[in-house]
């Protein structure tokens, strides 16, 4: 195994050498690994996860995503941590890092086949750490790493091909002047900041609250890791139907290829879970999440400004129904 992941990681790395110029055009929000790959989306799963915990990762969930209404294939994400690229994180930027430290790897099928694709870390750290230029090195290297650990058990036609929005820099500004844009930190909202230092009943008291499924968009926890060194812990939520009318709207998005699949949204599928992000800091604790209008340009902004337009009230929705989420297992910390 070791040896196929070594050869995985050199032919990888020459990949990227030769993709490398192209980077002057931006960077897509996701990218395939492996297209029209060999074996069932359960085949391929296991196979992933094996390899993933052989080198290194923490698998913290597996997900078969939501599906738009008559759709006949299936998504499965991957929710991984590695802790030597989550320090590398955290050490860059503690209040944002968060955000960025799992890798989500989406497993899908469509009329080509059965594909493996990943959030791209060159798009989101950028965007999530601000800063261009400073963490690149770090990002390419866990990103062929990751790429390796994935080719080196999945047979299939290995692909670099990008898709999502591209962007030439990490600030993402605001659509039509107006909507949802700017700095990453700035977009962070503090649900509530609990006067206490003991983190930890904090975010079991969030937790509490995460895994009581919410009424309309059915999100609930799906993964947690804590980060002590930190005193952070990161918790995973997601559901039907909010992943799946989410697909139903993004469609292709960039990708006119896919347009006239039955289904072609649920290569987006890695846009979920959400982050939940429990903090021990000087002045208590703090609760956080992203704006969720601006996560959803994050990772869906090539759905288009009419699509955003017709669907504005969707984000703001799920947004309260996670603040409610967390009040209520926050009720049952002050209760005691």
């Amino acid at each position: 195994m070791r040896i196929k992941f070594a050869l995985a990681l050199i032919a990888c790395l020459m990949l990227f050498s030769l993709s490398f110029a192209q980077k002057q055009e931006g960077y897509g929000v996701y990218q395939y690994i492996v297209e029209e790959a060999s074996g069932t989306l359960e085949d391929l799963s296991q196979a992933i996860e094996n390899s993933a915990r052989e080198n290194g990762w923490q698998v913290l969930a597996r997900i078969d995503a939501g599906v738009p209404e008559g759709c006949p294939y299936r998504a499965r994400v991957l929710v991984l941590y590695h802790p030597d690229y989550a320090r590398q994180i955290m050490e860059a930027n503690r209040i944002t890092g968060p955000f960025a430290v799992v890798d989500r790897i989406n497993i899908f099928e469509d009329e080509r086949g059965t594909h493996v694709s990943v959030v791209n870390p060159h798009s989101i750290n950028r965007t999530i750490l601000m800063d261009d230029q400073a963490y690149e090195e770090m990002t390419a290297a866990h990103l062929n790493a990751l790429r390796s650990m994935v080719t080196s058990v999945v047979q299939g036609r290995v692909s670099s091909r990008e898709y999502g929005q591209f962007r030439k820099k990490g600030y993402i500004g605001k659509t039509m002047g107006v909507m949802a844009g700017g700095k990453f930190a700035d977009k962070l909202i503090v649900v509530k900041r609990v006067a206490s230092d003991d983190w930890q009943s904090v975010a079991a008291s969030v937790k509490q609250g995460l895994e009581q499924k919410s009424k309309k968009w059915g999100m609930h926890l799906v993964y947690e890791v804590a980060l002590p060194e930190y005193q952070t812990v990161i918790f995973g939520t997601t559901g039907t139907p909010m992943d799946s009318k989410s697909f139903a709207i993004v469609r292709a998005g960039g990708d006119k290829s896919r347009k006239d699949f039955k289904c072609p949204g649920l290569a987006h599928a890695a846009a979920y879970p959400i982050e939940v992000v429990v903090s021990g800091e000087e002045d208590g604790v703090a609760i956080r999440l992203v704006e969720e209008m601006f996560r959803m340009k994050m990772y869906f902004e090539d759905a288009g400004k009419w699509a955003f337009m017709k669907n504005m009230r969707m984000p703001g929705s799920i947004q309260k129904e996670l603040e409610q989420q967390i009040e209520r297992g926050l009720t049952r910390l002050t209760a005691k």
